[in-house]
């Protein structure tokens, strides 16, 4: 397992969810060193510049560390959700 920084960005997307930014390079053995590299002075503007490349100057709610393993339930319980329930 390892620790993933996720980037929650503010307001709802069209279809009433939550935009979600995930970093999957660097990863991280524990949430300390996770916390620690989202906290540093030194590598925030660097997570801030990739977050604006990728997705332009959006509004962050909130960052985020996750264990892989459970973002991957929440992406599958989300997909399931989404899917609804056939008749």
């Amino acid at each position: 397992m390892k620790w993933l920084v996720v980037v929650v960005f503010a307001g709802l997307s069209p279809e009433g969810d939550k935009d979600l930014y995930v970093f999957t390079n660097p990863t991280f053995d524990t949430q300390i060193q996770c916390q620690a590299d989202i906290s540093d002075p030194a590598v925030v503007p660097i997570l801030v510049k990739k977050v604006v490349k990728d997705n332009g100057p959006r509004p962050i709610e909130k960052v985020m560390c996750m264990l892989d393993t459970d973002l991957i339930q929440i992406m599958e319980t989300y997909q399931e959700k989404k899917k609804g329930i056939q008749l």
